[in-house]
C-alpha cells in the first residue's frame, strides 16, 4: 500500500507512531542532559531541534512537510509536564495546575482541527507548495529553517516563558486574567472554525468572503485566538514578577510571525477573490474591531 493510497485513519496512526517515537528519543536525550546538569533552558532548546530534524527528516522520506503541522500544538505540553516533573516534582501549587489546564485545553483543540482538516499524505499544506514553487531548488532549505525551524524556535521561546511561571507563579489577580485570556482563547478559535465550516458548507461557489459572526470583526479570528493564548501566557508570568524584562519579546515573536508570515501568505491567496479587497479594507486584520465604514461615491 502506497502512502497516497492509506486511508485517513491509517496515515493517522502512521503519524501517531512517528511522534511517539520522536518523544521517546527526545525523553532519552532529556535525561541524558539532566543527568550531566545541562542548563534546563538550553537543553530543552537542544532536545528541541533534535525532535524537530526527526520530524524534517522522515517527512522528506514521506515526501510531505505537513508532518510538521501537529508538532505545534503536540509537543509544549509535552515540555511542560517533563520540565513540571523534573524539576518541580509535581504539578501540586494551583498556578501550575491553572496552566497546564489551558495548555491541554488549547493543545487539544488545535490538534482536533489539525486533525479534522488532516487529508492524508497526498497533499500537504498549500503554503508549502507555494514555498516548493517558488524555490525548487532550496526547497530542502526553506523547508528546514522557514516551515521546521523557525516556528519551533519560536515556540521554544513562548515555553520558556511557561516554564518561568512554574518557577516564579504566583495566584493572583493578573494570573487569573492571563489564565483567562489563555483558555478563553482555543474557544475563540473554535467558534471561528465552526463559523468558517458553516459558511463553507453554505457556499460551494468558490471566491465568496465570508463576513459574519466573528470574521465580520477579524480577517483573521482564529490568528486572533492563537495569539490571544500566547499573550495570556505572557500575562500570567507578568503577574508573578511584575516587571518587563527580556521575556517581552518571546510574545513579540509570535505576533512578528503572525503579522509578518502567516497573515500576509493568506491574504495573498485570498486577494484575488471577488470583494475580499472591500473586505479587507472594512474589516480589522487580527485584532476584533467594528468595521470601517467605506465612503460611497458621489453621484455626479
Amino acid at each position: 500500500m502506497s502512502l497516497n493510497s492509506m486511508s485517513k485513519t491509517k496515515s493517522g496512526f502512521l503519524i501517531l507512531f512517528i511522534y511517539l517515537v520522536t518523544m521517546v528519543i527526545g525523553l532519552f536525550v532529556y535525561a541524558v542532559g539532566v543527568y550531566f546538569w545541562i542548563p534546563p533552558w538550553f537543553l530543552v532548546l537542544v532536545v528541541d531541534i533534535i525532535m524537530t530534524g526527526i520530524i524534517f527528516v522522515v517527512g522528506l522520506l514521506l515526501k510531505n512537510a505537513s508532518l510538521y503541522d501537529p508538532y505545534w500544538s503536540v509537543i509544549p505540553p509535552y515540555f511542560l509536564v517533563i520540565y513540571v516533573l523534573v524539576y518541580r516534582g509535581s504539578f501540586s501549587q494551583l498556578p501550575m495546575i491553572l496552566l497546564l489546564i489551558a495548555m491541554l485545553f488549547w493543545s487539544i483543540r488545535l490538534t482536533y482541527n489539525w486533525w479534522k482538516n488532516w487529508e492524508g499524505f497526498e497533499k500537504q499544506d498549500w503554503r508549502y507548495d507555494l514555498l516548493k514553487e517558488q524555490n525548487p531548488k532550496q526547497y530542502w532549505i526553506v523547508n528546514l529553517v522557514g516551515i521546521h525551524l523557525v516556528p519551533t524556535i519560536v515556540v521554544y521561546l513562548q515555553m520558556l516563558v511557561a516554564f518561568r511561571i512554574v518557577s516564579f507563579a504566583t495566584l493572583n489577580v493578573g494570573y487569573i486574567i492571563g489564565f483567562i485570556f489563555a483558555f478563553s482563547a482555543p474557544i475563540i478559535q473554535f467558534i471561528a472554525d465552526k463559523q468558517m465550516y458553516q459558511f463553507r458548507k453554505e457556499n460551494t461557489e468558490k471566491g465568496k468572503v465570508i463576513n459574519s459572526g466573528l470574521w465580520r470583526f477579524s480577517r483573521h479570528p482564529n490568528y486572533f485566538g492563537e495569539l490571544l493564548f500566547w499573550v495570556g501566557i505572557y500575562v500570567m508570568y507578568l503577574s508573578s514578577i511584575l516587571a518587563i524584562d527580556l521575556y517581552i519579546f518571546c510574545p513579540i515573536a509570535m505576533i512578528v510571525l503572525f503579522v509578518f508570515i502567516s497573515v500576509p501568505l493568506m491574504e495573498d491567496k485570498l486577494k484575488n477573490r471577488p470583494g475580499y479587497l472591500e473586505y479587507q479594507q472594512k474589516v480589522s486584520m487580527i485584532f476584533p474591531f467594528f468595521q470601517k465604514k467605506t465612503k460611497e461615491p458621489r453621484n455626479k
